[in-house]
C-alpha cells in the first residue's frame, strides 16, 4: 500500500490595486470569509481522499458564486455592457485540460471547464458554442444580467467616460479579482484552476490568460500546479503557468525560485502585474505577487499551517 500524501491547497481571489486606507472593514471581513469559505470548500474533498482536480473546482466555484471577486457573479462588464466569462481546468497527473471563453450564460465556468476536461475532443471552446454545450449538458445557464452587480457596474461607466475608450482601461483605476486555486491531494496529484470575467470595459471576443493553459494555468505533477491573476496580456506573452512548471523541471529551480523569476522578473520587465499562487509535488506553496497586493489563503496539512493574506501579514 502507497504512503498517503499529505495534502495542500491554495486559492487566490485576485492581485492589483489593493490599499488598505480604502478597502472598508465591512468588505474586508466579507472577502475573508469567502476566502475561508473557498478553502473549506477544497480541503473538505482533500481530506475525504478526493481528486485535486475537484477540490480546485470546489474552492473556485464558491469564489464564482460570490459578488466581491471578477469571476461568476462578480464578473466585470466589456465594452459592450455585457459579462464574458473565461476558466480553464488542468489535471497534473494526465495532463488534460478543460478551458472555456466568452460565455454568457454559464453560471459557474469553472464546472464546465472541468467536463471538457474528460473529453478528448475539445480543450478550448469559445463564443456562443459553449453556452449552447453547456446547456446540452446540463450545466446551469442564467441569464447575462444575473452577474450584474453595483460595484462592476460603476467601474464600468467610469471606464466609458474616459477620453480614450479605444483601449482597456489603465489596471491602476480598477481593482481586479480573477480567482483560482491549485492543490496536491493524498494521491500524490497536483491540479490548478482558474476562473475570471477578464478585465473591465475590454473588447468584444478578448480573451485573457485565464483561459489559456500555460498562461494562466497550469498543472503537472512531475513539478507543479499553478494559477495567474493579473493583467493578462503580459502573463500570455510570458506564458507565466508553464514558465513556472519549465524552470523546475528543466532548470532545476525550486518552486519558490521559479515562481519568483516567473512574476518578479519575466512578466514584470515586461512591464506585467499581478500575481500567482503554486504547489509542488511535495506539498511546498509559495504566493508571490509584484501588485499592491493578492488576496490569497492556503492550507498545509503537512505543516499543520493555513493562513489568509491581503497583504503581506496574515489576516487571522
Amino acid at each position: 500500500m502507497s504512503k498517503k500524501t499529505k495534502y495542500s491547497l491554495c486559492i487566490h481571489g485576485g492581485a492589483g490595486v489593493i490599499i488598505k486606507n480604502k478597502l472598508s472593514t465591512t468588505d474586508k471581513n466579507l472577502i475573508i470569509a469567502d476566502l475561508k469559505a473557498s478553502i473549506a470548500a477544497g480541503e473538505n474533498i482533500l481530506n475525504k481522499g478526493g481528486s485535486a482536480t475537484d477540490a480546485v473546482c470546489a474552492a473556485v466555484e464558491v469564489l464564482e458564486n460570490s459578488m466581491h471577486f471578477n469571476a461568476g457573479k462578480g464578473a466585470v462588464y466589456n465594452r459592450n455592457g455585457e459579462h464574458l466569462l473565461e476558466a480553464s481546468v488542468m489535471d497534473g497527473a494526465t495532463l488534460k485540460a478543460g478551458a472555456l471563453a466568452n460565455s454568457k450564460r454559464i453560471k459557474n465556468p469553472v464546472l464546465f471547464a472541468k467536463t471538457l476536461l474528460n473529453r478528448d475532443d475539445v480543450v478550448f471552446i469559445s463564443g456562443d458554442s459553449v453556452d449552447a454545450l453547456a446547456g446540452e449538458l446540463g450545466h446551469p445557464l442564467v441569464d447575462n444580467n444575473y452577474f450584474d452587480t453595483s460595484f462592476r457596474k460603476e467601474q464600468w461607466e467610469f471606464a466609458q467616460s474616459l477620453s480614450d475608450n479605444t483601449t482597456f482601461l489603465d489596471h491602476t483605476n480598477l481593482k481586479m479579482g480573477t480567482v483560482g486555486a491549485v492543490a496536491l491531494d493524498t494521491h500524490g496529484n497536483l491540479a490548478a484552476a482558474t476562473s475570471t470575467g477578464g478585465m473591465t470595459n475590454k473588447l468584444d471576443g478578448r480573451i485573457g490568460d485565464s483561459a489559456i493553459i500555460g498562461c494562466g494555468t497550469y498543472a503537472k505533477n512531475k513539478t507543479c500546479a499553478v494559477s495567474c491573476t493579473g493583467i493578462g496580456e503580459f502573463f500570455m506573452r510570458a506564458t507565466v503557468a508553464s514558465t513556472v512548471s519549465h524552470l523546475m523541471e528543466y532548470g532545476g529551480l525550486s518552486l519558490e525560485a521559479a515562481a519568483h523569476q516567473a512574476i518578479h522578473e519575466h512578466q514584470a520587465k515586461l512591464g506585467g502585474d499581478g500575481g500567482l499562487v503554486a504547489i509542488d509535488a511535495q506539498g511546498n506553496i509559495t504566493m508571490p505577487y509584484n501588485s499592491q497586493g493578492m488576496y490569497r489563503a492556503f492550507v498545509n496539512e503537512g505543516s499543520n499551517k493555513r493562513g489568509v493574506f491581503i497583504w503581506d501579514e496574515a489576516e487571522n
